[in-house]
This record gives C-alpha cells, structure tokens and sequence, in this order.
C-alpha cells in the first residue's frame, strides 16, 4: 500500500497544509474523524478538490465541533443532567440561527457542497458542550484521524477548519501507525471514540436536530459538486449501518420500518462468518410471525448452517447446545429461555463469549422488568450484539434503556422515517386528525381514576402512576364519539376503508366498530387471534379490503399493499405509532404512484386529560407528513 508521505512536522509559514496534509490523506483515506473548537465551511474552500474525491470514493467524515451558541443559551442548556423538550427547542433554536448565518457568510458553491456532504452522509456532525469542571469553558480541541483499512494517520495542534485558521501561524504533529508513532494514534483514536459516544463526564454531546438538517439540506443547488459517490444510492444506510457495527462490535441499529432492519442484520452475519470472526449467531425476538420471517431468511441465505427452531412447538435449543459450531438458533424472546441459554453457554471452553453473535431484534422488547431483573450483567460480556428497532428507546422507563444501554450497548446508526421518505424508500403520506370530545360518563371515568390513585398516595399506599396513566389513556382510546366521528369521515371518503388496517385497543371496542363498517362495507374482517390468521393471509392476497386488529398485528405485518392506516388505539408511545403508520409507508410495486393516508385521533377538551398525549402525538405526524421525497432522489 502506497501511504500518504506526511512529515511529521508542519507549520503554516513554510508549508501548504491543503497540499501537505489535507489534500494527500483524503485521497488514500476511507475515513476522517475531526476534533476542533472552531469549524466554519471557510474550510471547505481550501480543501474542496482532495474532499471531492473523498466522496467520489465513499469517505465519511465524523465531526465534532462547537455550536455558536449565546451565552445565555450556553448556559441554559448545561444546566440540567439531561436535556428536556425545552432546553432542546432552545439548542435547536439557537442552531438554526447558525444555518441562517452561514447562508450570510459562505460562497454559495461552499454552501452547495457543505449541504450536499451533510446530505449524503458524507459529513456527520455532532456538537459538544463542557460541563461539569468545564462548564465555564468551550470544546477548544483541534486533532483528526484518517483512516484505511487497519492503517491510520493523526495529528494534533492549534489550527481551526475556518479560512482564518489557515491565515495564522500554526503548526501541527503528525503521527503514523505505519511510522512507530502507533500509540499516538491509538490515543487519538480513542480520545476521538470516548468523545463521539458520549462517555467523557465533562461533555454534553448532541447530534444535529432534524430540523438543522432540513434547513441545511435547502441550501443544496440542483447538482452535487463533485462525483456521487460510488456507493450512494438508497439503500447505501445499510452499508453505513453495517460498517459501523463491524467497527463497533455491539451496539444498537435504530432504522425505520421497512428499511431493511433484517437485511442489514443478514450483511452482518455473512461478514462476521466470512472473516472467521464469530461461530455461531443467536437470533431472539418476541411473536412467532416475526421469527418466522427470520427463518424464511436464514434459510434463503445460510444453506450450510446448521438452522436450530427454538418458538412455537419447536424445541432445538438442545440441539443448538450440543452442536453450537457453525450454527444458527432463532430463539424466542423471554427471559427464562436466554437464561437457560446463558446457563449452557457458560459451560463452553474457550473463547465462546468472543465467537458468538447475538441478535436481538425488535429490541426495546428486551428492556423490560423480567429482562432488567433476571439478566443484568449477563449479555454485556458478549463480544458481538446487535440490537435492531425502528424506535429503540423504551419511553418512561429508565430502568429498562438503562438495560439496553449496559448489556447491548448504545444507539450507533440511526436512519429514521424523514429519511426513508426523502430517500424514495417509504412513501408519502396524507394525515387526518379526526377530533372528538368526551362523554360525561368518560369525564367522570377520568376523574375517578385520578381520585382513586390520589387517595392511595394519601394513604401512604404504593401508586404506579404508569398504571394510572394506561387506564386513563384506555378511556381515550375507547371513547364513545370517535365512532361518530369515524362514520362521518368514511361516508364522504369511502375509498379510506381500500387496503385499510384499523387498529383498536379490545374486541370489546372493536365489535361496536363493527356496526359501522357493516353499513359500509362487506370486504372487512377482524384479526384478533391466531384462529384468525387466515384473514391477516386473505388481506395479503387482497380478498380482504379491510383488517381490523389490536397491538398483535404491530409487529408481524409486512404487506406491501397497505395503504390506510386508522388508528382508533393512538398510543403514547412513538415506538407503537412508528411500527403502526410504517405498515402503510412500505413501497408497492403494483402501485408506483402510492400515497398514504393516517387516521388519528384528538381529544378536543383538555380538561381532566392525562397529559393531552394526543396533542404531542398530532404535532409529530403533522410534521411528518409534511416529508417529501427529494427531488434529487427521484
């Protein structure tokens, strides 16, 4: 390999960095990591031609750097351990000014490449604030790394990315892995990675808000300055998701519904097993239809391992055990079956906890109380685990991220619904918010719940407020004048109730919804149980118009043809509305032109209401909806 000929001394007086250093690396290197106080795309001037054969080639970059942020903001948002709804308006905020000053100050073709790296994920960017002991202070760093396979070059010194930074004397050293400087490198390498995951106590790490993105992805003009990457195309975030989990060796791949969770997972795999780097896989999820989605696709692509069936009436995790070498075992997902697992791999010689894979799909299912209780400290010491879920994150419950976060390991990619629609991979959709108000009855429902778990506390009894939240939110979701509301909405658009999935919280709910599409349609049927599986298979094969379902259908569902979503049982929680409203955004190929179309629901009188959950959830869709596909995609 021909490395890039660096001295290991530099200064602004006598040398050109761009020439030097810059332009030389980004031609030999497939990654540049960035440590600096001060980065303006000023820079980007400098070095346009050596980063335009960077992306030509699939380089990324990962950047760390400090916001332009008041004072005021500055302090606002180091002031609290965790940043909340408010204090992350304000950081957006504040971002968004910065964006405005840019279009100010760059050359328009600077500010054309700058959005156009952003946008292709050629350039990610997280912003890092001090605090704790130097929260009086700024990230003032400046150092990077390049990379190439196994080989890496780093250097370190007082010159910002900023046009200015290239006016002043500076200087910088130059460490080689190939030059007997390697632990240089390794130091920068892991000062860079302690940063970048969030695990430097005096920090505060953020990524770029979606909304930063969108604005910076408006500067583009109408043509990328420089080649399209190689492998950019669609679906180039599995590649990425891919890449990263090979180097990071566990973690968690957040991705949205029909992005290719599965496929990705699979490219893992194969790569795993073909560099002799793991022996065997274990894949664990709950729900017998996503498992055998699972097997469908391990057999397809793993014809000579040894495929062990551990769900359902089949028991092979005795097999498995006896013969782990080579070797595949779908397991399903409860804390009794991983224990005994872990149990027998236990008795292992060698090195099986550094051979080993495990596969946690749909993984915030693993966060829960029996997981927490029974398994902590178990799966973290596990070379290899991969967490997959289009909304990782377990909404209030501490206790079971926390789970995640030590024995899995950190969100490490991330590829969410805006960029599947934008990317052309998920469709466009219309959102309708349906609004309703309570009944008396309902109000007073409400009231005496809230009385009920009042007078516990009152009586130094224990309360579970997650318990009285789920019994008003039932109030909500099985309202009376919803159903009114939804036979005005369908007479005026029957076309609404074509490749319709409704979702309802009980049987009891939906028999009384019943009655309505009756007078409305004869091509609906319900799916509640697994004697009624064959009307999920008929709704595939379109002799079904309408499917009316509770949670079960959430996560066992891949049909293409959906094209309405209603949702009588609107949830909290994103992650439920995620998987929910992503089983209607999958592509057709039967339909090229397809558009969406989400029902909701929103309680009109906030007056006794919980938290008005209705009203966080319609401001997200609404934004969502407004996601387009870019035209540079289509």
């Amino acid at each position: 390999m021909d490395y890039p000929k660096v001295r290991v001394c530099l200064d602004t007086s006598e040398d050109n960095l761009v020439d030097e250093l810059y332009t030389p690396c980004f031609e030999w290197a497939e990654r540049f990591d960035r440590g600096v106080g001060y980065f303006t795309t000023g820079w980007l001037t400098y070095n346009i031609a050596g980063l335009s054969d960077f992306a030509a080639h699939g380089g990324r970059i990962r950047l760390i750097t400090s916001p332009i942020l008041s004072q005021e903001d500055a302090d606002a948002i180091i002031s609290v351990e965790d940043i909340d709804s408010t204090k992350f308006a304000r950081f957006e905020a504040a971002l968004l000014q910065n964006v405005e000053a840019l279009k100010r100050e760059m050359q328009a073709d600077i500010m054309n490449a700058f959005s156009w790296m952003l946008y292709d994920g050629i350039i990610e960017m997280r912003f890092a604030i001090p605090c704790e002991k130097l929260e009086e202070g700024s990230f003032h760093d400046k150092f990077g790394i390049f990379y190439r396979g196994n080989d890496a070059l780093s250097f370190s010194g007082s010159i910002n990315d900023s046009r200015h930074g290239f006016q002043n004397y500076e200087s910088i050293k130059v460490f080689k892995t190939w030059a007997g400087t390697q632990e240089y490198v390794d130091a920068d390498i892991s000062r860079f990675e302690k940063i970048w995951t969030r695990k430097d106590r005096n920090l505060r790490i953020y990524t770029v808000p979606q909304a930063v993105k969108e604005k910076i992805f408006e500067l583009r003009t109408s043509r990328r300055p420089y080649s399209r990457p190689i492998s950019s195309n669609k679906w180039i975030h599995q590649d990425i998701a891919v890449k990263t989990f090979l180097e990071k060796e566990h973690g968690i791949l957040a991705m949205a519904t029909g992005t290719g969770k599965t496929v990705t997972a699979m490219k893992i795999i194969s790569r795993l097993f073909e560099n002799g780097d793991i022996r065997r896989v274990i894949i664990t999820m709950y729900g017998n239809d996503l498992l055998d989605q699972w097997a469908m696709q391990i057999r397809e692509n793993y014809k000579t391992k040894q495929i062990n069936y551990h769900y359902g009436p089949q028991k092979m995790m005795k097999n498995f055990i006896m013969h782990p070498d080579d070797s595949i075992l779908l397991l399903s997902r409860d804390s009794k079956n991983l224990s005994k697992l872990l149990d027998a791999l236990d008795r292992f010689p060698g090195n099986y906890r550094d051979d080993t894979l495990f596969v946690f799909d749909e993984v915030h299912g693993a966060g829960s109380s029996s997981f927490v209780e029974n398994l902590a400290g178990r799966i973290s010491p596990y070379r290899y685990r991969l967490g997959l879920s289009a909304t990782p994150e377990r909404e209030y419950d501490e206790a079971g991220n926390d789970f995640l976060l030590n024995e899995i390991g950190e969100v490490i990619f991330e590829f969410t619904l805006q960029d599947a629609i934008r990317k052309g991979i998920l469709c466009e959709f219309d959102y309708i918010a349906l609004p309703y108000a309570l009944t008396e009855t309902e109000k007073r429902k409400k009231h005496d719940i809230i009385a009920a778990f009042n007078a516990k506390r009152e009586n130094g009894e224990p309360v579970d407020e997650k318990e009285m939240f789920t019994q008003l939110a039932l109030v909500n979701k099985t309202a009376e004048n919803k159903l009114g509301e939804f036979e005005n909405l369908i007479s005026h658009r029957p076309e609404l109730l074509k490749r319709c999935i409704i979702f309802v919280q009980t049987m009891e709910y939906g028999m009384k919804l019943q009655e309505i599409l009756d007078r409305h349609s004869d091509k609906y049927h319900t799916y509640y149980a697994d004697d009624e599986k064959i009307n999920l298979e008929n709704f595939a094969q379109g002799k079904i118009d309408c499917l009316l379902t509770c949670k079960k259908v959430s996560e066992g569902i891949d049909i293409s043809s959906v094209t309405n979503i209603v949702l009588f049982s609107s949830d909290r929680s994103k992650l439920v509305t995620t998987q929910r409203i992503g089983r209607a955004l999958r592509l057709d190929k039967n339909n090229p032109d397809k558009r969406a179309t989400v029902v909701d629901f929103t309680i009109e009188d906030t007056e006794g209401n919980d938290d008005n959950a209705d009203a966080a959830r319609a401001e997200w869709l609404i934004e969502l909806s407004k996601t387009r596909r870019s035209e540079y995609e289509k």
